[in-house]
Formats: C-alpha cells, structure tokens, sequence
C-alpha cells in the first residue's frame, strides 16, 4: 500500500467528516490512485507521523474518526485480558474442553490463548503485546482494566499468582520493580494506570482467607463461574460446587467491597428454556445474588468432552439457533438498567 494515497486521504479531513464521509473519501481516493482502499489503522499509523512532523495540526476528532472497534475505549478505559499458564483444575465438568496449550476451558484458536501461546504465556509480553495492538487501532491506553482469564485463579500457588502481577504491573510502569507492593505503587503515577483488576474463580474457593489474598493482590471484581441456580443441574454436569456456595461466596464478596462478576451457562443438559429464563429472573430478584455484572455464556458442545459423548449418543440435544436467539432476548429483559 503506498504511503502517498494515505497522506493524501489524510490531508483532505477535517473535524466536519464523519465516517460516511471517509469511507467515501477513501474509494474516492483509491480509485483516483488506482489502490485498494487502505485501513483505518494504516491510516492512523501516517496521521501520526505527519502530526510528529508538524506536517498538520493534532485533531482529537480525527484520531476517533479513525479508530477501530470505537466501542472497546468508549468509557475512556480498555479492556486487557491476560490469561494464565495451563494449570491443573479441581472441576471435573462435563463440557470443558482441555488442551495442553492452554489452560482448562479455553481452546487454542481463542485470540486471547493465542497472544498468551506468542509471548510464552508471560503475562508482561501480553500485556505490551494488548497496548500495543490497541494504540495501533487507535485506542488510548493510560487507564487499563486488567482482567486475568484462564483456570481457577484461587487454584493457583501464592508465588504464582504475586509474580503473575507483578509482571502486569512492570509492563504498565515500563520498568521492573523488586516487589509487587512498590509495582502497584509505582503505578499510581504511571502513564498506563491499571484501575481495575479482575480475576475468575470458583465460588466453592471464596473464603475469608482468600478474601484477604485478593485484597493483597489488588483485586477490585471477581468472577465467579456460577453457571446455573440449580444444584440438580450441577451436579448432573459435575460442576463440584453447590448453589449455596454462590450465595456465600458472594457475600464474603460483596461485604469486603469486591464488585461481582457472574459467568451464566444457559442450555445446560438438565434445563429447558423455560427453566432457563427462571434462573435469570431470580438473579435479579433474589437478594442473595444480584450480580454486579453478567456474562452470558451458552453451552458449547466441544470434542473431547464427555458432554461431546452424549451429544454423539442422543443424550443432549442444544437448542436451536433461533432458540437461543429468543432465549438471549428473553434474558436480557431481565437485566437491570
């Protein structure tokens, strides 16, 4: 792609375009040029340099104009999800994919495992390998929600889970520090500040002395792998952990001042839709949930599951696209403002 039809394209915007008005300068300008219509980040990426060489002024409109996926810094924050090494798992559950290049429940096509399998699984290489594909897109990056994704992080050995984010934190600061506490402090003043720090885990592994490791490691939200209000449920897909566990756990949770995450499996063998649409009402009318946030993830019928097995032998059957569709709709009439 030659750099002239990037400038040229740049140097006819101004603060009135919108995006229309670019898409239609850009096939105006490639056609003219006889090239194929350059991206946004290629084209953010020559903006940026006629800005350092004073060629043209700085535009903070221009800059939004060419960003990609607007909506992931649209609070003025950026999601960075860093996942774990694989690491054994005490859940035993009947859907969960496990592959020897990632940790339980991920697969290796997922871009989140595959920028953990490119940096060696160092949470520091991914962190600066995230910042850096987001600044290219055009995102800001000085305040990052940091969120730690893979098995079960309470699973996890102390020294561990201390140097896992330590490392985070060194990659923010753009240097090393001796000890996770001068990291955390050092970040205060950092440029990429980390302000929000999650971590996923079982319910039946929220305890008071876990409540206080979290707090140690600067945790502000948990995940909880919650999946269903039903104990039947549960233990048909040999979850390991009872619906009274959820309750407890969230309020030791909520008591210490975490905000909480909950991960939901509608389409579980054992539910119907109906059953389904229960569950989701009684999240938010029964004042031993109430989550502070939801993730909404349908069963997936994975090879090599045992859940695999009884989808082959007619055991389970999912829903329908369309019934899902419904279902996801249904649900989100639930969801509090």
């Amino acid at each position: 792609m030659s750099e002239e039809i990037n400038k040229k394209i740049i140097l006819k915007l101004n603060d009135t375009y919108d995006k229309s008005d670019l898409e239609s300068l850009k096939r105006q300008v490639a056609k003219e040029e006889q090239e194929s219509c350059p991206s946004n980040i290629s084209l953010l990426q020559t903006y940026h340099k006629l800005v350092d060489n004073e060629t043209i002024e700085e535009s903070k409109h221009i800059e939004k104009l060419l960003r990609t996926s607007p909506v992931r810094s649209l609070s003025g924050i950026v999601n960075v999800s860093v996942l774990t090494k694989p690491y054994e798992c005490p859940g035993q559950c009947i859907y969960c994919p496990q592959s020897e290049n990632a940790p339980q429940s991920y697969v290796d096509k997922e871009p989140a495992v595959m920028r953990a399998q490119l940096n060696d699984y160092d949470p520091a290489g991914q962190v600066r390998t995230r910042l850096e594909g987001l600044e290219k897109e055009g995102h800001p990056t000085d305040k990052i929600e940091l969120r730690i994704i893979g098995a079960t992080w309470s699973y996890y050995p102390d020294d561990y889970q201390k140097k896992f984010i330590k490392r985070c934190f060194d990659a923010c600061n753009g240097e090393e520090s001796q000890s996770l506490k001068k990291a955390q402090k050092k970040n205060e003043e950092a440029d990429r500040r980390i302000i929000g720090l999650s971590t996923e885990t079982r319910p039946d592994y929220i305890n008071k002395k876990e409540i206080k490791q979290l707090r140690n490691l600067g945790v502000t939200r948990v995940e909880l792998g919650v999946q269903t209000l039903s104990d039947k449920i549960l233990k048909k897909v040999k979850r390991g952990h009872k619906v009274k566990d959820t309750i407890e756990a969230t309020k030791l949770l909520k008591d210490a001042g975490f905000k909480v995450s909950y991960q939901m499996m509608p389409d579980l063998p054992g539910t119907d839709l109906q059953k389904d649409k229960e569950v989701f009402k009684e999240l938010f009318s029964n004042s031993n949930f109430k989550p502070d946030l939801l993730k909404i993830y349908p069963t997936v019928v994975l090879e090599g599951t045992p859940l695999y097995d009884w989808y082959k032998e007619g055991k389970y059957t999912p829903y329908t696209k369309e019934e899902l569709i419904r279902l996801i709709k249904d649900i989100k009439k639930e969801v509090p403002p």
